[in-house]
């Protein structure tokens, strides 16, 4: 894959997340399926309000995949949230905060 040297595989985006999940409901969330390494609820610099959607880093690409199985299209807070593996590291370059 071309995207391999940039995402070993554990690099996920989840959106339409409900505007009331915070960095750390994601993490736990997360948590449920295997070892989070860092989750990280978006939000609008201007307004401090989410933008409906984070990423989460799981220690290995088995552990994103058993995610992305067991989470994807489920109920987070009153939302179907949708989990994909991040295509390239160069989408978090487009957001001002460190990940």
């Amino acid at each position: 894959r071309r995207d391999g040297a940039n995402n070993p595989g554990n690099n996920l985006h989840v959106s339409n997340l409900s505007h009331r999940v915070d960095t750390r409901e994601l993490e736990q969330a997360f948590a449920k399926v295997g070892r989070v390494k860092k989750a990280q609820v978006m939000y609008d610099p201007h307004s401090r309000e989410s933008r409906g959607f984070g990423f989460v880093t799981m220690e290995t690409a088995e552990e994103a995949e058993a995610a992305i199985t067991a989470l994807n299209g489920t109920d987070l807070m009153g939302k179907n949230i949708t989990v994909e593996r991040v295509s390239s590291m160069r989408c978090l370059s487009l957001y001002p905060v460190s990940f």
